[in-house]
């Protein structure tokens, strides 16, 4: 009898094993179901969609293309690798190139600086003359710097005949 009293209380056991599982299976699943079938409210909402139609003619204007005439490339004129600076009538003419600009930029600057007397209120102009003359002065110890002598001789007989001329123009003022 022990053998059977042990087999039936194995048996229910069993059973309530079972019941227990299939409880909490169908317990899980109708969890599931629940969470899974809630209404989303935001689909709940119909979005409204208004489609516009087009009442415009469309006109399509077709262009005619004109043949490319290929046109023959002329040869570019080589530029000489010396610049080729052209001194003012009447200034020395130097074998350096930075001599010749230095000439060149220095008479510029005399010709501003008549411009500026004669103007007399135009103190803008003498601000701009005090670059330019900042600007000349470091060109021209660079320059001295790397003249031979006898380029340095002409350089220094044509500054002191412009220095003459600033003086006389200084003295209209």
């Amino acid at each position: 009898m022990n053998q059977t009293k042990n087999e039936y209380y194995l048996t229910t056991l069993k059973i309530v094993i079972m019941k227990n599982i299939l409880l909490s299976s169908f317990l899980c699943l109708l969890l599931v179901s629940a969470v899974s079938c809630k209404k989303d409210p935001k689909a709940d909402k119909v979005e409204v969609i208004e489609e516009v139609a087009d009442s415009t003619d469309v006109v399509e204007v077709v262009e005619e293309k004109k043949p490319v005439v290929k046109k023959k490339k002329k040869p570019k004129k080589k530029k000489p690798k010396t610049e080729i600076i052209k001194v003012p009538p009447g200034a020395p003419t130097f074998e350096s190139t930075a001599a010749r600009k230095y000439v060149r930029d220095y008479e510029a600057y005399v010709a501003k600086y008549k411009k500026a007397v004669e103007s007399k209120a135009d103190m803008e102009a003498f601000i701009k003359l005090s670059e330019s003359s900042n600007s000349l002065t470091a060109q021209y110890r660079k320059l001295v710097a790397t003249l031979p002598a006898g380029e340095i001789e002409k350089m220094s007989q044509y500054m002191q005949k412009k220095t003459k001329q600033i003086d006389a123009l200084s003295r209209q003022m």
